[in-house]
């Protein structure tokens, strides 16, 4: 449902289910420490979800940005999040399509680099700019919630409801959609979102960065890709059918930090990063779908709070039966995660 989905459906195909997460960080490991004796015991190996393994993998893992400093892959990192924000924002300008979400999906981005490298960031100026990045992918949030609740109404409604109650609860999403995306419009053009990517292209020219920044990427970075990955993996350990919404979301927002990093790390690990960010957004795409679904069932609670409350309970009722709908939706995909995620 979300575009975040649907990019991890477009790329899933390239990795067989059982070339998991894990596996892959693994062979990135193993192919960090074929290039050099400082990465080969900097990296834990344990707790992974699967026995995949993966055997030592030749110099190739390392592509051709091994020798970057990590100093300067955090400035190409931070210069190309800036240039796809400030792209994003002139989207929202010319009224294209997609705009918003665009917005929302380059402040993620920027600000998994920001926490990948919050280590070999010196001083406050990273968290103060995740901070910015928040409040602008926030201020989007709502605009893009209404858009794939409407969407999910719409797909999911069927000749057993009723039309009119349909539209009419259609009609209330889009009344609420256009005005939030009018609201989110000016905050993203304003002065303080125009001040956000401005100091994102002066910061990315000359970042302050700690000693970590002298070493080389191939050092450093299978370091941080493990330390993503095995903050994913200590919460979809825990995970069950019967766990709460909000376990589920986090799991998925740590895939997607793991992606990111992933996304981040490929210049330097090659495939092995690759592969581990199409595990990643595989995982990504059925906890996104799980969120949906969540945010339309909170969302047509609340409506049917509300016509509850001016009597109208006829549309209460259809509202009820839709929300029951989306709720029963998050049964299948919970499955489907686990069985992905526990697959040996």
């Amino acid at each position: 449902m979300t575009a975040d989905s649907q990019a991890g459906t477009a790329s899933s195909g390239a990795v067989s289910s059982d070339g998991a997460m894990a596996g892959a960080v693994n062979s990135a490991v193993n192919g960090a420490a074929a290039a050099g004796p400082s990465v080969a015991g900097s990296v834990s190996e344990t707790g992974m979800h699967s026995s995949s393994g993966g055997g030592v993998v030749g110099s190739s893992v390392v592509g051709d940005g091994g020798g970057l400093l990590v100093g300067e892959l955090v400035g190409r990192a931070l210069a190309k999040g800036a240039r796809r924000l400030g792209k994003a924002v002139g989207m929202v300008g010319r009224g294209e399509e997609d705009a918003i979400h665009q917005v929302r999906v380059s402040c993620r981005r920027l600000r998994s680099d920001l926490k990948l490298f919050r280590k070999v960031i010196a001083g406050e100026w990273g968290e103060r700019l995740r901070g910015e990045l928040a409040w602008l992918a926030n201020s989007c949030g709502e605009a893009r919630d209404l858009e794939v609740i409407a969407e999910l109404v719409r797909e999911g409604s069927t000749s057993e409801d009723d039309a009119e109650h349909v539209a009419t609860i259609l009609g209330t999403l889009t009344t609420g959609l256009e005005r939030a995306a009018a609201q989110s419009a000016e905050v993203v053009l304003g002065e303080r979102a125009a001040l956000l990517v401005r100091e994102l292209k002066v910061v990315a020219a000359a970042p302050e960065l700690s000693a970590l920044a002298e070493k080389t990427s191939a050092e450093l970075l299978p370091k941080l890709l493990e330390s993503a990955r095995r903050k994913f993996d200590q919460s979809a350990e825990l995970l069950k059918p019967w766990s709460p919404d909000d376990d589920w979301h986090e799991v998925r927002l740590l895939a997607k930090r793991v992606r990111y990093a992933a996304d981040t790390s490929a210049s330097v690990l090659g495939d092995e990063a690759r592969d581990i960010a199409v595990q990643a957004a595989r995982y990504q795409e059925l906890l996104g779908q799980h969120q949906d679904h969540c945010a339309a069932a909170d969302a047509l609670t609340k409506l049917a709070g509300e016509a509850a409350a001016q009597s109208d309970v006829e549309l209460s009722f259809t509202l009820g039966r839709l929300t029951e709908r989306h709720r029963a939706a998050r049964k299948p995909l919970r499955e489907e995660f686990l069985n992905q995620y526990h697959r040996p």
